[in-house]
């Protein structure tokens, strides 16, 4: 049976066990059984205990166990021991990521990520009848046309951050035409976020950075082997890298939604960057509604969590035999 259910589990003094076939959780004074056919992953977003059975029991049905930081952001995995993919993948990795080849998979994650910026801004112009907010989307799409199409790795690192950053910084200063202070100071912040917007779009990109990640596993990648962003120790180097296409699409859009709508306010985050139970819970919610929600991706429905799946598929696919990668693009119009 296919897996469709996310279990998450968010708050203090949950646990998980094993029951046969079946999770057990209990949480909030509540008990829930669910048959592991039905479960895609169960992610942990606060405290509490899980069994050597149910962890046996994850790994045997293949399904993610993920236990993420206060603001959202993936701190561990469990995985089963035997991996995804070839140790050819891996290797070339290794070997493209700087050459020539390894510049361009990146230059194309990067054109993706400014045009997904570019079209959400045009989109919501449009809808708003706001011209200049339109004019700020053209602006932004128009520095796709400023990333030279060649280039050699580390050296032209800086090059495609600086301008990435340059996309960045006038599509969240745009974003100011539509979200005021105090729920949105106009720019980007990250830990600590500065206000609520910015709270809410670090958790929804922690999950997001989970969904990458194990779209990574199952395609023989090494999440922790970057191109553009430089590889430390511990940090997901790659899942960085591959993010960036995901984020508007996926997260910004989700969670402009909610601020619109009202159902997150500037009270919902505390002077630490963190998030009020009430509104990790919108941006879960709609983060995973956002994922799966069936609609007409290319020629075919589809879904955000199944494209994500398949583009890093075709970019270890792309590793491999060196056919062309196209990142992952969306228009809202």
């Amino acid at each position: 049976m296919e897996k469709t259910t996310d279990i998450v589990i968010q708050g203090y003094g949950g646990s998980v066990r094993k029951k046969e076939n079946r999770f057990v959780i209990m949480h909030e004074d509540a008990t829930r059984e669910y048959a592991c056919s039905r479960v895609r992953q169960i992610l942990i977003m606060g405290e509490c205990s899980i069994s050597t059975g149910a962890l046996r029991l994850a790994a045997e049905e293949g399904i993610d166990i993920v236990v993420c930081l206060a603001h959202g952001q993936p701190s561990c995995r469990v995985q089963p021991c035997h991996g995804g993919g070839t140790a050819e993948v891996r290797r070339r990795q290794i070997a493209l990521a700087a050459r020539p080849e390894g510049y361009r998979l990146v230059a194309a994650i990067i054109d993706g990520k400014i045009a997904n910026m570019g079209h959400l801004l045009r989109a919501m112009g449009k809808r708003r009848s706001d011209d200049a907010l339109v004019r700020e989307g053209e602006r932004v799409l128009s520095m796709v046309r400023t990333i030279p199409p060649d280039g050699v790795l580390p050296r032209d690192s800086a090059l495609l951050r600086g301008l990435e950053g340059n996309a960045s910084g006038m599509y969240f200063s745009a974003l100011s035409r539509v979200l005021s202070p105090p729920l949105y100071s106009g720019s980007r912040s990250r830990h600590p976020a500065r206000d609520a917007f910015n709270a809410c779009l670090n958790y929804g990109y922690g999950i997001l950075y989970s969904e990458v990640e194990k779209a990574c596993i199952l395609a023989g990648l090494d999440p922790h082997a970057g191109f553009l962003h430089a590889d430390r120790y511990g940090h997901l180097s790659l899942v960085y890298d591959l993010i960036e296409q995901f984020r508007q699409p996926v997260i910004d859009r989700a969670v402009l939604s909610l601020a619109v709508r009202g159902q997150i306010r500037a009270e919902d985050v505390d002077l630490r960057g963190y998030l009020s139970p009430d509104a990790k819970k919108a941006v879960t919610v709609a983060t995973f509604s956002r994922l799966d929600d069936e609609r007409t991706i290319g020629a075919k429905k589809s879904t955000f969590r199944a494209e994500i799946t398949e583009n890093v598929r075709q970019f270890a696919e792309s590793l491999k035999t060196g056919r062309p990668y196209r990142a992952f693009t969306w228009r809202y119009d």
